[in-house]
């Protein structure tokens, strides 16, 4: 095992086994009644969910890179391979990606839209193909493929950061399931969405193997979560099925239901299917779990899936036409999947992403003879627009890119004819939308802020909110609220407390939303001396 600096946070280790708990499950496949023209079928697998609890979290030590970066992304001695991409609507972007000369996964940010990047920082654990989805405001969660050095690949990781652009809030924590079993991860990928407890980040999808017990797999389906109840316990959840080889995940902020899609070779046989499991969020552990098998007119492979405001959009390779195709199944549910292309050239169309933009719009990038293209549809994957070239060289290798939130731009990997670079590049305008930020908070006669919309829609009925409490023997108890009834293209609306009386240390809370789901949360520490608050 590698030399890793951990240190052991929870006393204890509770492990608590619910062996073969059937969250949603059929005794009898029952297939989808299929349309005539439609070559996908669906069957409700009979399989049952597994879950294991660990009651504890380890954190990793953070180091600094002590070189400088290239331009404009990451552009370094040896290759820079496997980006993962978030990004907030405003262009705080927060990222990571495999760096071969340090042997690790660098996590850094930009604070200007990619204009430049921090170096970033790294932990002394190795590592593969890191995934990263913003959760709420600055706040991003990420995981990553464990390397095999590291208990056996038979832990998992959950990276989270508030603000990107101070690494003293960065932390990266992991439960170690090697000593139940756990072995040789081989894919990951996260899916997050702050409408649950605030240590609730979503679900994280693997590709991994496992001894354990009476339920054994080799390279199956399997979730990771927080316990709803317990901030700390991690659960890990899966169904007893072998042979997939990738995973894609995402989170329905609608509907608040995860999508997790596997391709699998169940019986190695050469036979490419598709697994996709449907899983409650609202209650992530008692609530609603299935697992569906889905058949195309080929072999389908390297998926990946979209699903927002009750649409579901899963594309993979297909090979049905005799060459590899992009394939979209989409439908309001999985169990009424319809089928179109997104691509389907004589030429090979490989390796898909997507992302859900608004409404019904969804955007779709895919290599092909080595350059990156994209497609959008704006019916919810009935139709698809005739594909278009982004960027003219980029490497054809499994996630290549990573579109960010709302497919507003890409990550890819590139040759510079030397080694691989990671570069930026626009996908699309994104959402019609208002952004809210609250752009100062000050002192004085009370606390004042101010809060502006920098997106590109007016807000509605913007509820605004400043919380200050504390001071000696906790006497300071202060809210106060309003509703500006409109904030225009790039306002700015100031906002006050009004007089607060006390003495002591204070914490302040300034929130904002609108009708259209914006929002914004800023925090800050001060000092009230009678009248007088500093900041």
């Amino acid at each position: 095992m590698k030399n890793m600096k951990k240190t052991t946070y929870v006393w204890a280790i509770t492990l608590v086994i619910v062996g073969l708990m059937i969250t949603s499950a059929s005794s009898i496949p029952t297939p989808q009644d299929e349309n005539e023209a439609n070559s996908i079928k669906v069957v409700k697998s009979d399989k049952i969910a597994n879950t294991l609890k660990i009651d504890s979290t380890n954190e990793v030590e953070l180091n600094r890179i002590p070189q400088v970066l290239g331009d404009p992304a990451f552009a370094f001695e040896g290759d820079q391979l496997h980006p993962g991409f978030g990004r907030t609507l405003s262009g705080m972007q927060m990222a990571s990606y495999r760096d071969d000369e340090f042997g690790q996964i660098i996590w850094t940010f930009s604070a200007d839209d990619g204009a430049s990047y921090d170096p970033g920082v790294y932990y002394e654990i190795g590592g593969d193909y890191p995934s990263i989805k913003q959760w709420d405001g600055n706040t991003f969660y990420g995981t990553h493929v464990t390397d095999y050095e590291d208990v056996f690949g038979g832990a998992t990781y959950l990276f989270k950061c508030t603000d990107p652009s101070d690494s003293g809030t960065y932390e990266l924590v992991y439960w170690d399931w090697s000593g139940y079993g756990w072995y040789d991860m081989i894919d990951a990928d996260i899916a997050c969405d702050n409408s649950q407890n605030m240590w609730e980040w979503g679900f994280s999808s693997y590709v991994i193997s496992t001894t354990y017990e009476s339920s054994p797999y080799i390279n199956g389906p399997t979730f990771t979560y927080m316990d709803p109840d317990e901030d700390g316990s991690g659960w890990i959840s899966w169904y007893q099925t072998n042979n997939c080889s990738h995973t894609d995940i995402d989170l329905d902020h609608s509907t608040f239901t995860a999508y997790a899609v596997y391709d699998q070779d169940e019986f190695m046989t050469g036979n490419w299917t598709l697994l996709c499991r449907v899983k409650d969020f609202e209650s992530a552990h008692q609530g609603s779990d299935s697992l569906y098998d889905i058949t195309g007119g080929g072999n389908l492979q390297y998926p990946a899936v979209a699903a927002q405001e009750g649409n579901i959009i899963i594309l993979a390779e297909t090979d049905e036409n005799g060459n590899k195709d992009i394939v979209c199944l989409y439908g309001s549910s999985v169990t009424n999947l319809q089928e179109s292309f997104v691509a389907d050239s004589g030429d090979d169309e490989l390796y898909p992403d997507v992302r859900h933009v608004q409404f019904d719009k969804f955007v779709c990038t895919f290599v092909k003879d080595g350059k990156l293209y994209k497609s959008v549809t704006e019916d919810a994957g009935a139709t698809w627009s005739t594909p278009e070239e982004v960027e003219d060289s980029v490497e054809e290798e499994y996630k290549t890119s990573d579109l960010t939130e709302f497919a507003i731009k890409a990550m890819y990997e590139t040759s510079n004819g030397e080694d691989l670079d990671i570069y930026i590049t626009d996908i699309d305008e994104g959402p019609i939308a208002p952004i809210l930020e609250i752009t100062e908070i000050t002192g004085g006669i009370g606390v004042h802020a101010i809060i502006k919309n920098v997106g590109n829609a007016d807000a509605t009925n913007v509820a605004w909110t400043i919380s200050v409490v504390g001071g000696i023997l906790g006497l300071i108890d202060t809210e106060v609220s309003d509703t500006e009834a409109t904030l225009g293209i790039g306002a700015e609306l100031p906002v006050s407390s009004g007089l607060i009386l006390g003495l002591g240390a204070i914490e302040i809370t300034v929130t904002a939303e609108c009708d259209e789901g914006a929002s914004a949360t800023d925090n800050a520490e001060g000092t009230q001396i009678i009248i007088f608050t500093m900041i």
